[in-house]
């Protein structure tokens, strides 16, 4: 059995990673600090689901190095799944200095922690975003990276950190993924599936950035656990990045067309400038990752939709977001630091 930490892990892929790794009997520690860039009420039911499979909710923020020693030391971690991030391209436009200080800061800390309190292994989250406009498709690893967003950029920074440590540490075993739009069940309000699958739902309009026939390799959070999963445990990942994708090219408005057919509800669009920050097209080379990892995309963009609505149909989401209890006031097992 490993000791797992999972940082961001109340979030939407790290939620659905926690409860992979519970469901292969291993230990996991989810370490957030619950931030109201989303409700933090969805990210508390994230955890508690969690938690009664097993899983521990330590309450903390990458940016202090104590809480994270702490956090390691006390759960006796082995492997760290570094997923905490400020997320939102769009976002880092109006914010750069928080994309860039919680991730580049952030994953400075993480890895500088691990290694020197005994952490065997570290996975760390990068971003297609860190391609920038598309130069050539498929987009393998060493596809030039020029970066259109601040996002991106803090994004890169954090593979150049961890260059860095593999240089002078290289006994410490890191790896690097690079997710392609992650989409499914419980994923975040700013995201694409949620934001189509509840306007229709909800008879509301969708704003659609451009002509809708730019593509995105969409990636189910299925498949990407199993990546960070293989990635954590395989030998041939040391040192590595991936690429992690479906490995399939689908346009904004063919998911349109999932949407209605899965719903069946006609969208209401309005089309509006792309936004600056937007690349065009994504679409993943996973050749790296099937060979080295033995990573197999199963789930598809059809599959994300279904789950994203049945999830919307079931938690009563319209609801779940106008509640006015944002913060569990019970914290059971939660750990929590002090300044």
């Amino acid at each position: 059995m490993t000791n797992f930490l999972i940082t961001g892990g109340a979030g939407f892929i790290g939620h659905h990673l926690a409860k992979y790794l519970l469901g292969m009997e291993e230990k996991v520690t989810i370490f957030d600090c619950f931030s109201d860039y989303y409700s933090p009420y969805l990210k508390w039911r994230n955890a508690r689901d969690v938690e009664k499979l097993g899983g521990t909710i330590v309450e903390g923020n990458i940016l202090s190095k104590r809480e994270l020693e702490k956090a390691i030391n006390k759960n006796n971690i082995d492997t760290v799944i570094h997923l905490a991030a400020q997320p939102g391209v769009r976002y880092s436009t109006e914010n750069p200095e928080m994309a860039l200080r919680i991730n580049v800061e952030g994953t400075s800390n993480v890895l500088s922690v691990s290694r020197e309190n005994g952490v065997k292994k570290a996975v760390i989250t990068s971003s297609s975003s860190v391609f920038g406009a598309t130069k050539q498709m498929p987009m393998d690893e060493n596809h030039p990276t020029n970066p259109i967003s601040f996002y991106g950029v803090s994004k890169l920074t954090t593979e150049k950190l961890v260059a860095v440590c593999n240089h002078l540490y290289p006994e410490f075993d890191t790896s690097i993924l690079r997710p392609f739009t992650v989409v499914g069940a419980r994923q975040r309000p700013d995201m694409a599936i949620n934001i189509f699958v509840s306007r229709v739902l909800n008879r509301e309009t969708i704003t659609i950035f451009g002509d809708g026939n730019q593509t995105r390799d969409w990636t189910h959070v299925g498949n990407m656990v199993q990546a960070f999963y293989l990635a954590a445990i395989k030998p041939k990942a040391k040192h590595q990045i991936f690429n992690v994708g479906a490995g399939t090219r689908i346009s904004v408005n063919q998911v349109l067309a999932i949407v209605a057919e899965v719903t069946g509800i006609d969208p209401i669009l309005k089309h509006t400038e792309m936004n600056k920050a937007d690349v065009k097209d994504t679409f993943a080379d996973i050749g790296k990752a099937k060979r080295l990892l033995g990573y197999h995309p199963r789930k598809t963009i059809s599959d994300a939709v279904v789950d994203f609505a049945q999830y919307w149909e079931d938690v009563n989401y319209g609801k779940l977001l106008a509640s006015e209890k944002l913060i569990e006031t019970e914290l059971g097992s939660t750990e929590i630091f002090s300044p």
